[in-house]
This record gives structure tokens, sequence and C-alpha cells, in this order.
């Protein structure tokens, strides 16, 4: 269900984020106001556009988020190294079990252009940490965190 609606949400987004551009292009003069002149077919094209918009955000959310294992020690706990460190990059612990930490951006801003898909989730499972998100933001998190725990006087 999760994957639904984050592909709603993106097929809006994509929607949206055409629509700025096509207004602004229009308003700045670079483009025709008339859309039978911008596009080739006019009116009948955007279907066809919807229909790409469609396809891309049913496919975006697969490839967007991601889950990875974090090389710590299973047995070493991070739980407060984890708060610092992604407090020092704008992240606040929004809640938490024996086994999860869940934190999300602080700015509204910022979890705006992310449409609310901002959340980092950190487990500790037998075999090690994993955290997951926004593709992007797991990778340059964990790895910082990684470093941090595995170097803690840096």
């Amino acid at each position: 269900m999760k994957y639904i609606i984050r592909s709603i949400k993106y097929f809006f987004y994509f929607v949206a984020v055409f629509t700025l551009i096509l207004l602004a292009l229009v308003y700045t003069g670079l483009a025709d106001s008339n859309i039978e002149a911008n596009f080739k077919g006019g009116y009948e094209s955007f279907w066809q556009i919807g229909l790409f918009f469609v396809l891309v955000a049913a496919v975006y959310p697969k490839f967007a988020f991601a889950r990875r294992r974090l090389y710590v020690d299973p047995s070493v706990e991070i739980r407060g190294e984890a708060v610092k460190y992604m407090s020092a990059h704008r992240y606040i612990l929004e809640s938490e079990t024996a086994d999860t930490l869940t934190f999300r951006q602080k700015g509204i801003g910022a979890r705006l252009i992310k449409m609310y898909e901002d959340h980092i989730i950190l487990t500790r499972n037998e075999e090690g940490y994993y955290m997951e998100g926004l593709r992007k933001d797991v990778f340059r998190l964990a790895s910082g965190l990684e470093h941090k725990v595995q170097n803690p006087d840096c």
C-alpha cells in the first residue's frame, strides 16, 4: 500500500513540476501561450505526457528508496552516536522502539520538497544495523554514521 501511495504522490509531483516549468517558460516569453504551438499534436499530446508520468511514477519508488546494512559490530550500542550524528545533519528523532529509531528532517521546506517521504529508519537485529529511506540520503548518512562509530575521535 505504501508503494502505491508513493507512486500517486510522485505522479502529482511530476505533473506539478511540469506545469510550473511550462508556466515559467510562457511567463518569460520563451514559449508561446498557445498549447497547439508548444506541443506537436497540441492538446492531444497531454494524454501521452500523462501516460509517461504514470509510468515513471509507477517505477520511481522502486529505485528511489533503499535499505542498506551498516558495517558496524551489532554488539555495539550506537543509539547515542546515531542521534548526535543525525541531529548534526538536520534530522530529529521522531520515534523510538527497542530495535528501531525513526528520524525525520527538521525543516518544513526540506520535508515538503521530499513530499514528506523524508523518514530515515535505523533498525537493529541479530545480523546488524540497517538504515532505510530515500536512497541518496541512506547512502550518505549510513556511510557517515559508519565512519563516526568506527572512528569516534573524528
